[in-house]
């Protein structure tokens, strides 16, 4: 936004498909952050943005708000915050918002900072305002992992419950998925868990 130049080093390659239960991958180094300008703490989180977008995003970085939290949160986080200014869906800011709990999963703090604000802006949406059933799974599966991970385990069990007689989520991989988040949350257990792919 301001003609800096900057080197920036992009991602490697990942070297697992795995994930967790929340979709952060297993391999440590993602999710990788994105640019970030070193002056203007602007954060490049799409490959191109209409003249129009940038102008508004640029109005936007120049505030004291945005500048302060610059300095101190994650670049998903900033994305999220820029998202939300430009108005974007709010599936794209929840994932935002979760993508940052991913990049603070080592800092506990931090972590239930994130995730704390990823999980109500998941279930804000609409389950009918998502036209893809893939969505619909999605956000269902991740509000539930975010009660679990953040120790609201009534309400985790309750949602997972739900989702046991789901017809979306009838599929043997997410039922198995839905059943170890039930012995997860009887036993208390708000630690990390991968996915059960075997």
């Amino acid at each position: 936004i301001d003609g800096e130049k900057f080197k920036y080093q992009t991602a490697p390659q990942r070297t697992s498909s795995e994930t967790y239960l929340d979709q952060r991958p297993v391999d440590p180094g993602f999710p990788w952050p994105h640019a970030k300008c070193p002056t203007s703490g602007f954060v490049i989180y799409r490959s191109n943005f209409p003249k129009n977008r940038l102008a508004k995003l640029a109005e936007f970085v120049k505030t004291d708000d945005y500048q302060r939290a610059a300095k101190v949160h994650t670049t998903h986080y900033l994305e999220a915050l820029m998202r939300r200014h430009m108005g974007d869906s709010p599936y794209s800011v929840a994932y935002a918002l979760l993508q940052a709990s991913w990049e603070v999963a080592g800092e506990p703090e931090r972590y239930k900072q994130y995730a704390g604000e990823a999980h109500p802006a998941y279930d804000a949406i609409p389950l009918e305002s998502l036209p893809q059933i893939r969505e619909r799974i999605f956000k269902r599966l991740i509000s539930g992992e975010l009660a679990r991970r953040l120790g609201q385990f009534e309400s985790a069990e309750s949602r997972f419950l739900g989702m046991r007689d789901a017809a979306e989520l009838s599929k043997p991989f997410f039922q198995k998925i839905v059943e170890l988040q039930l012995k997860l949350v009887r036993a208390r257990d708000s630690s990390p868990q991968r996915i059960p792919y075997s």
